[in-house]
């Protein structure tokens, strides 16, 4: 996107910053429904890039395939990115401070 912007911006000048800038200010996205990469590394990276704090945990409950939290994430998450993923981001995203 931001290479396109970047390229045509004569065409968008109502457009002041690049729009990656604009998906990381109001975009949140969801764990559910999520195809696992092969590997837990890969997991990792897909969440680095998106941002830890951009991140929100979801279960799809009541279904019979939900993603139970004790188990949803097979890669090894630090508890600051467990803390995040699992409550921290829908505190602020929910504005429950």
């Amino acid at each position: 996107m931001d290479k396109h912007w970047s390229r045509l911006r004569s065409e968008v000048p109502h457009v002041k910053k690049p729009p990656s800038e604009y998906v990381r200010e109001q975009v949140w996205f969801s764990t559910q429904p999520m195809e696992e990469p092969a590997t837990s590394a890969e997991l990792i990276d897909l969440f680095d890039r998106i941002g830890w704090d951009r991140l929100l945990f979801s279960t799809d409950y009541p279904h019979w395939d939900f993603d139970d939290p004790r188990y949803a994430f097979r890669a090894n998450l630090t508890q600051t990115q467990r803390e995040q993923l699992l409550y921290e981001n829908a505190r602020k995203f929910y504005r429950l401070d």
